[in-house]
């Protein structure tokens, strides 16, 4: 779990300005390695001189040996100045971002030191994760995993929040269960009093769930709700195929969704 640090001035005024109250978490860049501050600038003037002595090198055996003896080296070089281009112990701009986690809401940046606010009652969630597998000879091995949330703040801005921030795997699950804390009681109190709840390709009401091309399916017909592959599936009793399977990408306050639906199931 991480443990919350100061905010800058900026986040701090932000997150008084929409009475986000305390903050419970704060999530820093993802690095390739683990560098202590002190030894960056060392690191940085190793890794320099290593691309430089790949792409230095690579033009040599260009010129001197075969251009094919030369491919290595210069696609190792141009790998690593690409990374590093993009890393945050090279970058104090990409270095200096916070993701911080309030009990009302988030606060976080956006792009350099443009930040982005919003309470948990108000803005629109849309999360996906990526499981990456090497498929041999019918055995799967996960090898890589990403995530990306994207938050619709009311008026339309939008922050995008990926694995680009280390700890994914606990920040994403805080997020969407933060926003279901604030957002169900709402939803449910709407539906219970005759009303239709939108979550994208999906309509949820005390009658049925309807999906993106209408079809309303009853509640007493169906048989699970469930995140399968990267889809929310629906299945009708009695069918082996999914009744409904759109991308979980698609469906906004997914949990919030998942909840409601299952207490509509229950009854």
């Amino acid at each position: 779990m991480t443990v919350p640090t100061s905010p800058s001035p900026a986040a701090k005024a932000l997150a008084t300005r929409h009475r986000l109250g305390g903050l419970e978490h704060t999530f820093r860049p993802e690095s390739e390695v683990a560098v202590q501050e002190k030894y960056r600038i060392w690191f940085v003037i190793g890794s320099l001189a290593g691309i430089a002595a790949l792409l230095g090198g690579g033009v040599l055996l260009w010129v001197k040996v075969h251009w094919g003896a030369a491919i290595f080296p210069l696609w190792i070089g141009v790998v690593a100045a690409g990374l590093v281009s993009r890393s945050p112990l090279f970058r104090r701009d990409l270095a200096s971002r916070r993701l911080h986690l309030y009990e009302h809401g988030l606060v976080v940046n956006t792009r350099g030191s443009k930040l982005f606010a919003a309470r948990w009652e108000r803005v629109v969630l849309y999360q996906e994760t990526v499981q990456e597998v090497i498929d041999y000879k019918g055995t799967q091995t996960p090898v890589g995993r990403s995530h990306a949330s994207r938050l619709v703040a009311p008026g339309g801005q939008q922050a995008l929040i990926t694995h680009a921030y280390a700890g994914s795997h606990t920040w994403a699950p805080l997020i969407a269960e933060a926003v279901a804390r604030a957002q169900v009681e709402k939803a449910w109190k709407l539906v219970r009093e005759g009303g239709t709840v939108g979550f994208g390709p999906y309509k949820l009401s005390g009658s049925g769930i309807t999906n993106a091309s209408g079809e309303v399916l009853p509640w007493r017909e169906v048989s699970e709700i469930a995140v399968r592959g990267g889809m929310v599936c629906v299945w009708r009793a009695g069918r082996t195929q999914a009744w409904a399977a759109p991308q979980a990408q698609l469906v906004p306050n997914l949990l919030v969704f998942l909840t409601i639906a299952d207490n509509l199931r229950g009854q």
